[in-house]
């Protein structure tokens, strides 16, 4: 902004007729005028030497007709030669001085324009050189005059914009108030000073929240148009300055009377015509956002297709090269996203996100808004993801989030936006894939946005609101008290700041009734559950009419009516709360992801209203309810999953027919929970969420409907979910790639990514710097996409005759050729059902064997007893009493197993129960019953209906046990009293298979010689001294007829052992080993240079790999959190290509290692029990390897040991 005089003295005719078709110009807005004025400044010019003293008067007012035609005209060469004029005048002003002072203030003003208009920092440079040179020249503020105030308030606002420093607005404010008070009611320069000052007090508002800031700035706009009167051409712009400041009062206070005036004033600017003013385009801009504003508070759709239009009306008027272009496509971006949340019309959100995209474009990396353009990006990707629930719209979003933030450094005054925006997207994150690290992150970032508003800042509101919903997320997963009690602090405060009708009141309302509800299902105070419906109630009288929070606060609220009726039995609760649950179904459009939790809330509320009434028409209703519920494709698979669980556990205790189907659609999920774009350790997590017990669950569904195929079907695809999804990455493709060459090709390639990017360390620290996060997180959207083009892929391939059933689920006819060898038995516990059960699956079909006797407490009893056993074995020599009632109770659950044991004709309790000195013989004890129960509830049936008896060389026979069952010896069932022995042993020979499609796998023996390597830790560092392990290589090397076939790694290293097990037949480990409670996959076998994780081994395929005897501890022990997905040492050799594994179910003896190492690989290696290959003797039979451990472990039992040291042994694979 130029300053209107610079010289008040007479000059030449051509000047003074100039400044009068200036004045013509500013009545008329005529180009003509404007044109006559430059035309006439050029003649009056020519008539000055270069040296006579009026030039540089000359010059400026030349430059300011020029920069007037430029705004007239936006022509770039009329600002380029305002500020070549501009120059030339500095240069020749040789006097400092009032004319020197505002020549360089003017130039400086040129290049603000220009480098607004081009984006060119040189400018800016530039206009901050000339700022200073006029400081030097007026020497301090304070000795201004009011024309310079006015040139150097602008220039502290233009730097203010640039470095967010308070101190320069402070500074810009004083000299204008103080320009103001110097300048009489009627001089030309009060307007530009009285506009400014209203600017400068909104920049305050902006800064501080002081509502006296903002309330000023409207009374000196008020003032700046009183200085305009119509028909003033310049009155535009003061309308439309006024109405944007109206408009942001009302954002703040929401005072409808605003916003109305605002809108009203812009149409007066409209209705002006195209020739009263400069920027037409602007005036459209500025009442579209009005509008849209208006729509959002009053729901009128005429206000938002109106802003609609204008916004496009005003995109097409901008020029490609305009520098305003990008700003008004993210305007019409915006109002399209608007326009989605209340129509749901797809294509306004993919047009809005197709207009933010071109805008970003138009600001590159150095643009001033460039963090601006990422933001509208991400915030429009936000809310594509809520509505078609794709995961990669969510990771690019974050992903522009953090860009945005690096842009923003401290004490920038947006930065409190971009904490806020990305921890709104992390906590979304975390609800689609419960990742805890994005919610810890989201909660610092919101603690951070929160301290950058202190009270009263206008956004304070919304940073207490998104805090305190992420601090009640960690609460519903870590039931943390302090994280209820802060919502509650953070929600009641917040409440306080916005009185009706602040547009966020609703929301704080629903919120803190939504953390009510959570303190009264921990207090049981019916006051909690009487006040959130009370602030449910006020919420909704406070949104009209489809507003698109009304949903959600129904939803809540039918939930919290619910609880009511649960608590107090009051009928008309449970009807109300229905009515809401639908109503607020009705108001969403078809495919909102909320429809699946709400859906989900409906069925649960339905249930309550069954289990009141028995009317089946109430169970009926809430089957459908979790259908749709499980049907929202848009949802979260976790929320989906949810959803179908409970779909399944009330229809099964309920007994209806859609049982099955549930579990069916619960099942189907499960790999989506695990999908392979994760990585390993985070496919583990999401399976924790709710998975443990599904298998079992369905499975007795399907038994006690009599489908037994059906019910071995279910298991399997339930059950280890994580090795399926694995083991798909390696399967074989030999046929497809006849069929389709090119799609092999492609799937190898996916598949290999995949595998290696499931093995990559997603783990973060405190010290991470953003580039590495932006990094990982671009590293996790890749693998995301590999996923979704894996399931593409194999779509395409199922397409093709005969490849129908590519990389399924096994049906029953495949899984029952696993058989063939002998039979498997399925052991299967129910917690829906609190049944268990076997299925005894041979070539010939499935048997079902109800273990009734064996309740599902009992089998988790048996688990509690065996973990006593194991525990006291390591030092602990008292029985606990509370074990002692779980033997008592026992004895009494299962009459069988008393009479065997009074049939020894001593008091159970003094015989089996009382305390002895020995450590052997009380373990002994438990160990005797447990493996009773065992006998007498599950194994003695199956021996009986396989009509099996004791043989010196008995048959084969696999366990498979599913859920609790995995943690109890089955191989050691039986009866060993001294009156009577009865023992699984003397019937068959015992292995275990994690599923039964490990039997399937048929990996062919490797041609090449025999090769064992024997891993040897008599001393490792920081462990106890294995000495026996010595003994025991001895008497490996000393059964293996072949010496020079024996590699001895004493000690072992981590990268020299996995160098080696990729090309060995067989691995024989005499080590320490650790079971990872906390974290199966960081499970270890411990050699000398650290551990050599499970998570290590599943990387390296063993091909050739035919047996591993791991003489350690625990490597057979699951993880109690997810037994079914059998996470040990000894599974992940079978995974990564072992045909067979020994290993441990709790901790061994040092002695014993030798002892069972030297019959084992007698009896591999003996006279006739090797396998030719192509004419060549492999010198053993890796099948015969359960039969030697079957003899090792007689021996050992033949020694007198006690059961806590023969019976971890065990037997895994073919």
């Amino acid at each position: 902004m130029f300053a209107t005089s610079l010289d008040q003295s007479e000059t030449c005719e051509p000047r003074e007729q100039a400044k009068a078709t200036l004045i013509n110009f500013n009545r008329s807005a005529q180009l003509s005028d404007l044109n006559a004025a430059v035309m006439l400044h050029r003649k009056a010019l020519q008539l000055l030497s270069n040296s006579h003293p009026k030039r540089p008067i000359s010059l400026g007012s030349l430059a300011a007709a020029l920069y007037a035609r430029f705004r007239r005209t936006d022509d770039i060469q009329c600002l380029d030669e305002a500020i070549s004029v501009l120059r030339e005048a500095v240069m020749i002003s040789l006097q400092p001085g009032a004319c020197q002072a505002d020549l360089l203030g003017n130039l400086s003003a040129a290049f603000v324009t220009r480098f607004n208009k081009t984006g060119q920092l040189h400018d800016l440079v530039q206009a901050m050189g000339r700022y200073r040179e006029v400081l030097q020249v007026s020497n301090t503020y304070n000795g201004m005059d009011p024309n310079q105030s006015i040139v150097h308030a602008i220039k502290l606002l233009d730097q203010w914009s640039q470095s967010g420093q308070s101190t320069d607005l402070e500074t810009a404010i004083s000299l204008l108030r103080n320009c103001i008070a110097l300048l009489p009611a009627h001089h030309p320069n009060l307007l530009p000073a009285s506009g400014n000052l209203a600017t400068a007090l909104v920049e305050m508002f902006r800064h501080s929240g002081q509502r006296e800031d903002l309330d000023e700035a409207i009374l000196w706009h008020r003032k700046a148009l009183e200085l305009q009167p119509s028909p003033n051409p310049d009155r535009t712009r003061s309308l439309s300055d006024l109405a944007t400041v109206l408009h942001t009062r009302f954002e703040r206070w929401g005072e409808g009377g605003d916003l109305d005036e605002a809108i009203s004033l812009d149409l007066d600017v409209l209705n002006m015509g195209p020739a009263a003013h400069l920027d037409r385009s602007d005036i459209i801009e500025r009442l579209a956002v009005s509008l849209k504003t208006r729509f959002t508070q009053q729901g009128r759709c005429e206000d938002l297709d109106k802003a609609i239009f204008l916004h496009r009306d005003a995109l097409h008027m901008r020029a490609h090269s305009d520098i305003d272009r990008s700003a008004s496509m993210s305007n019409l971006a915006a109002a399209l996203v608007t326009r989605f949340d209340h129509s749901g019309r797809r294509e306004d959100l993919d047009e809005a996100i197709s207009f933010h995209r071109d805008a970003l474009k138009l600001r590159p990396a150095h643009h001033i808004d460039h963090a601006i353009s990422l933001t509208n990006l991400a915030s429009a990707l936000d809310t594509r993801f809520g509505q078609l629930g794709q995961r990669k719209d969510l990771d690019e979003a974050i992903s522009s989030h953090r860009k945005a933030l690096e842009l923003l450094p401290q004490g920038h005054r947006n930065r409190p936006d971009s904490l806020n925006n990305i921890s709104v997207a992390l906590a979304t994150r975390f609800g689609q894939s419960g990742q805890d690290r994005d919610l810890e992150e989201a909660i610092s970032f919101q603690r951070n946005a929160l301290r950058l508003r202190p009270a009263p800042h206008p956004e304070r509101p919304g940073s207490l609101i998104n805090l305190a919903a992420s601090l009640h997320k960690r609460f519903q997963k870590l039931h943390q008290p302090e994280d209820l009690d802060e919502t509650i602090f953070l929600l009641r405060d917040g409440l306080k700041l916005c009185h009706a009708p602040h547009p966020l009141r609703s929301l704080f309302l629903n919120n803190l009734a939504l953390t009510l509800k959570s303190q009264f299902d921990q207090s049981d105070r019916c006051e909690d559950l009487d006040e959130a419906i009370s602030f449910y109630l006020n919420g909704l009288a406070l949104l009209p009419a489809q507003h698109p929070d009304q949903s959600a606060l129904l939803n809540n609220l039918g939930v919290s009516l619910s609880a009511r009726f649960n608590k107090l039995g009051r009928r008309e609760d449970l009807d109300e709360a229905i009515r809401m649950s639908y109503q607020s179904i009705s108001t969403l459009i078809g495919t909102h992801h909320s429809i699946c939790k709400f859906s989900a809330n409906l069925g649960k509320i339905l249930l309550d209203a069954y289990a009141c009434s028995h009317e089946s028409e109430y169970l009926d209703k809430a089957v459908a309810a979790f259908r749709d519920a499980v049907k929202c494709e848009t949802a979260p698979i976790n929320i989906r999953f949810s959803a179908s669980r409970a779909w399944a556990f009330s229809a099964d205790v309920s007994r209806h027919g859609s049982a099955l189907d549930a579990y069916h659609a619960a099942i189907e999920l499960l790999p989506r929970m695990a999908m392979l774009g994760l990585d390993l350790r985070s496919r583990q997590q999401a399976l924790t969420s709710g998975s443990d017990g599904l298998a079992g669950d369905a499975a007795a569904c399907a038994i006690r409907s009599g489908c037994y195929d059906e019910a071995v079907e279910l298991l399997e695809e339930a059950r280890a979910v994580s090795w399926s999804q694995a083991l798909q990455l390696r399967t074989p493709m030999a046929d497809l790639r006849e069929a389709a060459p090119e799609l092999e090709k492609e799937l190898k390639r996916i598949s290999s990514e995949l595998e290696q990017g499931s093995l990559r360390d997603v783990s973060r620290h405190i010290s991470d710097t953003s580039q590495k996060v932006m990094s990982m997180e671009q590293e996790a959207a890749h693998f995301h996409d590999l996923n979704d083009e894996w399931i593409s892929k194999l779509e395409e391939v199922r397409q093709l005759n005969g490849f129908q059933d590519f990389l399924r689920p096994k049906r029953f006819y495949t899984l029952q050729s696993a058989a063939v060898n002998g039979p498997i038995v399925i052991l299967n516990t129910s917690m829906a059902s609190l049944t268990s059960d076997a299925l005894i699956l041979t070539w010939s079909g499935v048997r079902h064997v109800p273990l009734q006797d064996l309740a599902f407490p009992v089998v988790h009893t048996l688990i509690k007893l065996i973990q006593t056993a194991t525990k006291c074995s390591r030092g602990n020599i008292s029985l606990p009493k509370e074990d002692q009632t779980r033997i008592e109770g026992l004895i009494q659950q299962i009459p069988a197993v008393s009479d065997s044991l009074h049939s020894t004709r001593l008091p159970i309790k003094d015989r089996h129960l009382k305390r002895v000195t020995s450590i052997p013989t009380q373990l002994d004890n438990i160990f005797r019953l447990v493996l009773a129960v065992l006998w007498k509830s599950v194994v003695e049936p199956i021996i009986h209906i396989l009509g099996l008896q004791k043989s010196d060389n008995p048959s084969r026979l696999w366990w498979c046990p599913t859920g609790p069952f995995a943690f109890l010896p089955i191989h050691a069932a039986g009866l060993y009293y001294s009156e009577k022995m009865e023992s699984i042993s003397d019937y068959v020979i015992s292995s275990y298979t994690p599923t039964i499609g490990t039997l399937l796998r048929n990996s062919p023996l490797s041609p090449n010689p025999l090769k064992m390597t024997v891993i040897v830790q008599p001393q490792t560092p920081r462990q106890k001294p294995l000495p026996c392990t010595l003994d025991e290589l001895q008497k490996i090397e000393a059964r293996v007829t072949n010496k020079g076939l024996v590699v001895r790694l004493m000690p072992g290293y981590t990268q020299q052992v996995i160098s080696h097990l990729s090309s060995t037949s067989i691995a024989h480990f005499a080590c320490h080993a650790q079971q990872n409670a906390q974290n199966p996959l960081d499970s270890a076998l411990i050699l000398q240079d650290g551990e050599l994780r499970l998570s290590r081994i599943m990387q390296q395929p063993m091909p050739g790999a035919a047996l591993a005897f791991l003489s350690a501890c625990e490597t057979a022990m699951g993880d109690e959190q997810l037994p079914d997905e059998v996470i040990h040492l000894g599974t992940t050799l079978l995974f990564a290509g072992f045909q067979g594994v020994v290993a441990t179910m709790w901790s061994i003896s040092d002695a014993d290692g030798p002892k069972v190492a030297d019959t084992f690989y007698e009896t591999l290696f003996s006279e006739g029990a090797s396998t030719m290959v192509g004419g060549e003797d492999l010198g053993f039979d890796a099948a015969r390897a359960a039969g030697a451990l079957h003899l090792a472990i007689a021996k050992l039992r033949g020694d007198g040991v006690s059961f806590v040291r023969w019976v971890p042994f065990i037997h895994l694979g073919r």
